[in-house]
């Protein structure tokens, strides 16, 4: 096993060679050259961003336990509706997880319901530098950035461009950095909460993807293919925000592995340089004592675009 201390490198020699050496692996582990010479504490500064110190009580739950719909075995929003999806994007050496995830489920759901009339990339540096509810590059909560978008919402990525990749955020703007361009809100009309592995592949199904967290473990960040599951010897780092945006199966690459692995695939923001170019596959569903892989299903967010 693996000896871990807060000085390791991110993306750890002795970790890869434990995951690629398990023969029930279901996962393979790589240097990715996004974490090369970043230690491991400076990952938990700078490349994360969800805090986890409290529940979300008081958001609205959405069921969908009374719609028929049949759903795929396999799901994949980027192919469903690739004129409407949004590129991978980079937060840099900044916790902004939980605004880039959120701004970017935003954006793809206003260019789905609006049959792409409304398709911008939105701006997360609206929420980091703006949104007084939560706390910039050192981190937010997800249902403070989805009262934010209802509230205040945010603009496009041409009118405030990210510029809090070093960690300090610019100051809030009300006018576009190209005066040029028009300022305008772009807002969510509620927000609500999803539980439950057949609400949540619904509600992707439906109306697009949607903002998750989950509890990052030390292995997370060397995953370069195949469907993430934590290792015995995994710490929790903290907390990220990513996009869920469809699921699907893995099927068993050997004979004593007797089933598929189900999955979420999910866009993170580490760059296409990370992953399977930026994207990443989690098992889906939970286990035999009652908890999804990572929290991934315990905090999943969405609302519906302000089509006006």
């Amino acid at each position: 096993m693996p000896v871990l201390d807060k000085h390791r490198p991110v993306c750890d020699k002795r970790v890869i060679d434990e995951v690629n050496n398990d023969p029930n692996s279901t996962w393979v582990a790589r240097e990715s050259d996004v974490f090369k010479g970043v230690s491991m504490t400076e990952f938990r500064n700078s490349f994360l961003g969800l805090k986890v110190d409290r529940e979300y009580e008081y958001v609205p739950v959405k069921s969908h336990k009374g719609l028929d719909v049949e759903l795929p075995a396999e799901f994949n929003a980027y192919e469903a509706w690739p004129q409407f999806m949004h590129p991978i994007r980079d937060q840099m050496h900044c916790g902004s997880c939980w605004a880039f995830a959120a701004s970017e489920v935003l954006g793809d759901r206003f260019a789905l319901a609006s049959k792409g009339e409304i398709n911008h990339v939105l701006s997360p540096e609206d929420m980091v530098s703006c949104d007084k509810g939560d706390h910039g590059c050192s981190g937010g909560y997800l249902d403070h950035a989805w009262e934010y978008l209802q509230a205040t919402g945010i603009v496009t990525e041409n009118c405030f461009p990210y510029g809090a990749g070093k960690g300090m955020a610019p100051a809030c703007r009300t006018t576009c950095l190209n005066a040029s361009i028009p300022f305008k809100k772009y807002k969510a009309a509620d927000y609500y909460q999803l539980k439950g592995e057949d609400d949540i592949m619904k509600e992707i199904y439906t109306n697009g993807p949607v903002e998750a967290g989950f509890r990052v473990y030390t292995s997370f960040m060397s995953y370069s293919s195949g469907v993430y599951h934590k290792k015995f010897f995994d710490v929790m780092e903290g907390g990220h925000a990513i996009k869920i945006v469809g699921w699907g199966e893995q099927q068993p690459e050997h004979f004593w592995q007797k089933k598929p692995v189900k999955y979420w695939l999910c866009a993170n923001s580490w760059t296409e340089g990370w992953g399977e170019k930026g994207f990443f596959k989690i098992v889906r569903g939970e286990n035999r004592i009652g908890h999804s892989e990572c929290g991934i299903e315990d905090e999943v967010f969405a609302g519906h675009p302000l089509l006006i």
